[in-house]
Parts: structure tokens; C-alpha cells; sequence
């Protein structure tokens, strides 16, 4: 077997547009059935093999973290997700394409996760 290396990815949005969904399908390669709302964290795994049967071969070890989407930009509530964003190697961001309001607050949750009060010196790229 290749070298393991973890992966972390957070899956970040508001609630109810389908985080949990998504990394279930994931990682289970299955519809989610029937989601349930998502408290606090969940993690689910998935193990990817890159360049199988060659010598670059790589098997990652990729952390999906569905972080609750609560609502509110209370200093509480965002201190508590927090604990959720040290270490991470990507982002996922996840929106509803019925809910407007969830396209646009995929800026903010960009900004928390990467534990910044302004705005960002690079470009965020969005299909809206």
C-alpha cells in the first residue's frame, strides 16, 4: 500500500442546503435517504487513491467536516465554530440555488473560516 496522507475539508453554508448531503454522497457514494439538521460537527472519511498503479501512487485519507450552518454572526456562535477551523487543507462551500440569501452568505462563511474581519486580498470565485 502507497503512503496515507490526511486530508481535512471543511463543508461549509447556511443550514438546510445540503452539507450533509453532499459528504454523504461523498463518501458513501449514496443519497442521503433522510438528513437530519447537523449540531455542532460531523465527520465522515474517505479514502482516495491518486495515480493507482503507478510510482506516484498516493492513497489520501480525506476528513470531510460538515460544520452546522446556525444561523447568526453573534461572536459566540462563531467563537464555537472556530475550534472546527485549525488545520484545514481545503473548503468546500455549499449553497442552495433556490435560497438567494444562502448564495450571498457564502462571502461571510469564506471570511470565518479563514478567521478574517475584512475583506479577503484574493478573488473568491462563485457560479453567481
Amino acid at each position: 500500500m502507497a503512503s496515507l496522507d490526511r486530508v481535512k475539508v471543511l463543508v461549509l453554508g447556511d443550514s438546510g442546503v445540503g452539507k450533509s448531503s453532499l459528504v454523504h454522497l461523498l463518501c458513501q457514494n449514496q443519497v442521503l435517504g433522510n438528513p437530519s439538521w447537523t449540531v455542532g460537527c460531523s465527520v465522515d472519511v474517505r479514502v482516495q487513491d491518486y495515480k493507482e498503479g503507478t510510482p506516484e501512487e498516493k492513497t489520501f485519507y480525506i476528513e470531510l467536516w460538515d460544520v452546522g450552518g446556525s444561523v447568526g454572526n453573534a461572536s459566540s456562535v462563531k467563537s464555537t465554530r472556530a475550534v472546527f477551523y485549525n488545520s484545514v487543507n481545503g473548503i468546500i462551500l455549499v449553497h442552495d440555488l433556490t435560497n438567494k440569501k444562502s448564495s450571498q452568505n457564502l462571502y461571510r462563511w469564506s471570511l470565518e473560516a479563514l478567521n478574517k474581519d475584512s475583506s479577503p486580498t484574493g478573488v473568491i470565485i462563485s457560479n453567481g
